[in-house]
Parts: C-alpha cells; sequence; structure tokens
C-alpha cells in the first residue's frame, strides 16, 4: 500500500514537472502514518479520494497565477467527513476559502480504518517534505506532540492511556491478527487484544504472562520483531501500569528491529514516558527535599498529591513509606526494629514495579540473599561488551525473585541473540513458564524436561546457599 501512495504522489509530482505552463502544479505530502497504510486505509478507495481532491485543485485553481501558493490539510478520520484546513500566499479572500471548503465537504472522502491519516496538498508550491509556504501552518503531528509535552503530569497520564488504548493497541493488534494461519499464537493473541476493552479494568497478566498463546506468539515472530512484548507494554501503559512498562521498554530497545513497526511505536512510548518521568521525578526531589529537613509531613503531603494522580509509581509509594516511618520513629510510635509498615508497603510497591531495587527487611537467609540479589540489578548494564551476558544476569536474578514472566522474556531474548548459550536460556525459559503454569510451549522442544527442571532448581538452591550474606544470616 505505501509503495502505491508513493508512486501516485510520485505520478502527480513527474506529471507536473512536465506539465504545460498553465497547468497548475501540486504536490502531495503525507505527514503521518503512512507507514501503516496498509492495515489503516483500503487501498484503492483512498487513492481515489486523494484523486478527487486533486482533481478539484486543478479544475479551480487552473486560472490563479503561478505565484499563488495554496496549502490544504486534509485529515481523515475512522468516522465522519475528513477535517479541512486552507492556507495561502499570499492571503486569498475569504469567499474563495469558504467555497473551497464547502466544495470540498461535498466530496465523498473514504475514512480510515484505525486512526487519523493527515495529509497535505501544495498548490502551486514545492517542497522537499518541509511545508515552508505558508506561515500559519502548523504540522498536526508537531502539535499534539507539543501539546504533550507542556501537559503537566495528570493530563501526561490521561494523553498516555488514550494513545495506548485509541492508537497503538489497535494498529498493533491489527498486524497480528493478518498473519498466515499457521501463526496460531500471534492471531489468537491478536484477535484477544482486538476484543479487549482496555477502558475499563484489564486484566493484562493474564492476558500475556498467564496465556500460552501468548508465549507461542513470542516464539513465532522472527528475531528482532517485538511485536508482541511491545503489544504487553501498550497494555500495561492502558491500565496506567507504567513503571511496569518501563521495565520491558529498558530491557526491550536494544534487542528490537529499527526496521519493524513495532520498534517505531516502541520509541515513541519510550519518548512519552521519559517526559512523563522527568515531571514524576520533580515532584517526588521536592518530596525527598522536605524529607532531609525533616519535614516529614510536608513530605508526605508531596507523595500523597502525587499518589491521588499517578498511584501506580513504586518510587513515590516508597519516599512516602519512608518518609511515614522516620515520623513514627520521631514521635517513638515504633522502634527501629518494626518493619510492619514495610510489610505492607512493598507490597503495592512491587505490584507496580515487582524489580523495584529497595527491600528494608530479612528476617532469614533466604530473604537476606534476595534482597541482596535485588539489589545485584543496579551493577548491571555497566558495559556494553557485556550486554548480553547482563540480560541472562538480570533474568537470573528475575528469576530468583519470582517474577517469572519478566524472566522468560529475558531468557527468550538471550536464547535467540546468543546462539553459544542458547540451550541454557531455552531450558531456564521452559522452566519459568512451568514456574507460571504453562505445560504446553516446553511440548514444542526435546528434553527431558523433569530432571532439566529439577536440575535448575538445585543450581539455584546451591547458589544461594553458598552465598556469603546468606551463610552470616545462619550463624
Amino acid at each position: 500500500m505505501k509503495i502505491k501512495i508513493l508512486a501516485l504522489v510520485l505520478v502527480l509530482i513527474c506529471g507536473n514537472v512536465f506539465s504545460q505552463e498553465n497547468e497548475v502544479e501540486i504536490m502531495i505530502n503525507l505527514l503521518e502514518n503512512e507507514k501503516i497504510s496498509d492495515i489503516n486505509i483500503d487501498e484503492d478507495a483512498f487513492i481515489n479520494s486523494i484523486s478527487k481532491i486533486t482533481d478539484y485543485c486543478k479544475s479551480s485553481f487552473n486560472d490563479l497565477p503561478k505565484t499563488q501558493k495554496i496549502g490544504i490539510l486534509i485529515i481523515a478520520h475512522k468516522k465522519g467527513k475528513p477535517t479541512y484546513e486552507i492556507y495561502s500566499n499570499p492571503k486569498i479572500d475569504n469567499t474563495l476559502k469558504d467555497q473551497t471548503l464547502k466544495d470540498l465537504s461535498k466530496l465523498k472522502i473514504d475514512n480510515t480504518k484505525l486512526v487519523d491519516f493527515p495529509i497535505f496538498i501544495s498548490i502551486n508550491s514545492t517542497n522537499n517534505g518541509e511545508i515552508t509556504d505558508f506561515k500559519a501552518f502548523t504540522n498536526p503531528v508537531k502539535l499534539k506532540l507539543d501539546a504533550y509535552k507542556k501537559a503537566d503530569l495528570k493530563t501526561k497520564l490521561k494523553l498516555n492511556k488514550a494513545y495506548a488504548i485509541n492508537e497503538a493497541l489497535p494498529i498493533l493488534s491489527a498486524y497480528q491478527v493478518i498473519v498466515n494461519d499457521k501463526f496460531v499464537g500471534v492471531k489468537t493473541f491478536g484477535n484477544l487484544i482486538q476484543n479487549a476493552n482496555f477502558n475499563k479494568t484489564y486484566d493484562t497478566q493474564k492476558a500475556t504472562s498467564l496465556n500460552t498463546n501468548y508465549w507461542r506468539a513470542t516464539l513465532e515472530m522472527d528475531r528482532g520483531n517485538q511485536l508482541i512484548p511491545i503489544t504487553k507494554i501498550y497494555a500495561l501503559v492502558a491500565q496506567g501500569e507504567f513503571d511496569h512498562a518501563k521495565k520491558y521498554i529498558e530491557i526491550l530497545r536494544p534487542f528490537s528491529n529499527p526496521q519493524t513497526i513495532s520498534n517505531d511505536y516502541l520509541e515513541t512510548i519510550n519518548y512519552r514516558l521519559n517526559l512523563f518521568y522527568q515531571d514524576l521525578e520533580k515532584e517526588i526531589l521536592k518530596g525527598i527535599s522536605e524529607h532531609d529537613k525533616g519535614n516529614y509531613k510536608v513530605a508526605i503531603n508531596i507523595y500523597n498529591a502525587i499518589l491521588d494522580i499517578y498511584p501506580n509509581s513504586a518510587w513515590a509509594l516508597y519516599e512516602k513509606y519512608y518518609s511515614e516511618n522516620a515520623l513514627k520513629l520521631k514521635e517513638d510510635k515504633i522502634s527501629p526494629e518494626d518493619k510492619k509498615d514495610w510489610d505492607i508497603a512493598k507490597v503495592e510497591i512491587y505490584k507496580h514495579n515487582p524489580l523495584y531495587h529497595m527491600d528494608v527487611r530479612a528476617k532469614t537467609g533466604k530473604d537476606a540473599y534476595l534482597l541482596f540479589r535485588r539489589q545485584e540489578i543496579g551493577g548491571l548494564f555497566k558495559n556494553e561488551n557485556e550486554k548480553l551476558s547482563d540480560v541472562f544476569k538480570y533474568a537470573e536474578i528475575a528469576s530468583d525473585l519470582g517474577i517469572y514472566d519478566f524472566a522468560a522474556q529475558l531468557f527468550w531474548l538471550t536464547a535467540t541473540f546468543d546462539k553459544d548459550n542458547s540451550q541454557k536460556s531455552i531450558h531456564n525459559f521452559l522452566y519459568c513458564l512451568d514456574k507460571l503454569g504453562d505445560t504446553q510451549i516446553k511440548s514444542n522442544f526435546k528434553g527431558d524436561f523433569e530432571s532439566i527442571f529439577k536440575a535448575i532448581e538445585k543450581e539455584k538452591q546451591t547458589k544461594m546457599e553458598d552465598s556469603a550474606i546468606f551463610k552470616s544470616m545462619k550463624n
């Protein structure tokens, strides 16, 4: 589809180069979503729609002097008529402008299937992709981005959820449902996402981590095409679980093929969430500053205000616990050894970010070892040359912590990108799926998995018992 649209543009441009002197010159700019045109528009109908507009321009503006430049912004929508805006240089009178808008509104233009498709048609104005002849024009894509940048934290939260629900998930799932029927996992998972109502509370864990078709779909994709886990990222974003989504974003980006459509959406949500977290950090640091001054109640109020907007912030939840604990210690309401509040707080913290780096309580050798393992995450990914081995270590830590879905995702990355150690990664990947209750995926691989899983368990147990921190808690 993209090739045919671009071919149409070239035909129009080339036609103008060799046109007679008195013919109007027309150029088309596709402003956004041209890469997804194969799923977003009906090819023939949409080309016919664009032809109606260009034919109208040729007949209506043919008598204009070559110095008169006119621009028409068309935004085709999923429902209803397109949005039109007229630009001119020098400025045309309002009568001509109003008549043009009236005439254009009468044309039957094909709707898109999923998202808006903005197009800019220039008359007597050539450009190299940048529309510069019309001072009043601002690319609607830039307008949306600028509005997002200027939005406060609460609005950014709302905009990100809306973007995931109304744009990204429909597009990503559309690519899944059109695959060949032999890719059962991809197609089935795509249908699940397509029919889900993300405007309501949705069990993302059940749809992904606990869904054998999610894992089958992951295995069915080409290496580097991270369409399936990126869909999971957007499902988490749709539910406001940005912290959880961010952990997947961080680990998938180095392994995502930049030529894939899904990678564009990965980079987009990474950019959007980075802006969100910049704002969040500023607010949390205000609380930390008050805490450091001993103003614990002020700090707690700041964290409560943040959590009223974004209740799923593991960092804000942790800092709130920390300040509340400090206040209780100051008022002699608890002893330093009393960690009951932490036992309550950590449930919510780890719910939103299972890999949050802090833990403050260790009653047993195992507790101490897992606390140490959680803190080890901060020492990873310091050396680019050790990236793959660090991913495997990260997966092992996640597995030790019982975060089997995240561990499985990482083990599959190392299985596909580190061929020298792929068997070990696959065994650990299948072990994690077994822990999640999936007994089907392992049937696609050869091996005595009962023995293999027991060996993994034994290795994990031995590693823990041999650790210095575990031994220190025994004495």
